[in-house]
């Protein structure tokens, strides 16, 4: 278990004062890498073998919206590995130490000349087997939009771009809600995310983000897709209104 301190910054936050959902992601990719590193399965253990981790899944349930009060709280544990994947739990906390959101997520190592996933076991002696009754989620299969409620299409930029030289995880989620009108956006904050990450989009590759919007619920089914129809991620996110 780790726990660290993020003091939320002005350019960070949304225009209601909420901690962007993209910086939320990247709070969380940049304790699990600490902690990795500290268990002895971080990049540094990795670089020099050609292989990477790479996110697969998320859930994340947020109990209230993410207000910025000057510094949120996030803990990590390593859950430890199933045949392929490894899992990660994460817990969200305010000021005052309330927890205000948990998520877990799902990582696999891969060659990254071939792209082939490499069972954990194979790479690494300090991940013990994970507990399947004591996971947190999972992580339930996300249908593809039957409609396309909100559509635009997005091209990658260099700055969207993280260590492997793909998009980083964290700009889906800016792509996912971008695409939604500023009536839903500010009337309403996330309280559920899944994220089912497929394929890399690249530097100058074009996809379309498009989403199914279910106003009973107010759930939105995301699909985000290139330009040969390939999905890459798939987002559900159901959002509560103030």
């Amino acid at each position: 278990m780790q726990r660290k301190s993020y003091e939320v910054k002005f350019h960070e936050t949304d225009c209601l004062n909420r901690l962007k959902s993209s910086v939320l992601l990247n709070f969380m990719q940049d304790i699990a890498a600490e902690n990795a590193e500290k268990m002895g399965f971080g990049y540094s253990k990795i670089k020099d073998k050609n292989i990477g981790w790479f996110l697969t899944k998320y859930h994340i349930k947020l109990f209230k919206p993410l207000i910025n009060e000057g510094r949120l709280d996030i803990e990590t544990e390593s859950k430890g590995s199933l045949k392929i994947t490894c899992i990660r739990d994460f817990d969200i906390f305010n000021v005052k130490n309330e927890k205000i959101g948990e998520a877990t997520s799902s990582w696999v190592v891969a060659d990254l000349a071939t792209g082939g996933i490499l069972p954990p076991s194979e790479v690494f002696d300090t991940l013990p087997p994970a507990d399947r009754h004591s996971l947190r989620s999972t992580f339930p299969k996300i249908l593809q939009p039957e409609k396309s409620d909100f559509e635009e299409k997005i091209t990658a930029k260099y700055s969207d771009l993280d260590l492997n030289r793909h998009v980083n995880n964290a700009i889906y989620i800016s792509w996912a809600e971008d695409i939604l009108p500023l009536e839903i956006l500010n009337n309403s904050y996330i309280s559920e995310i899944e994220i089912n990450y497929k394929k890399q989009v690249k530097l100058g590759d074009i996809v379309t983000v498009s989403a199914d919007f279910d106003r009973e619920n107010y759930v939105f089914t995301e699909a985000i897709t290139t330009e040969q129809n390939e999905v890459v991620c798939l987002i559900k996110q159901k959002r509560t209104k103030y």
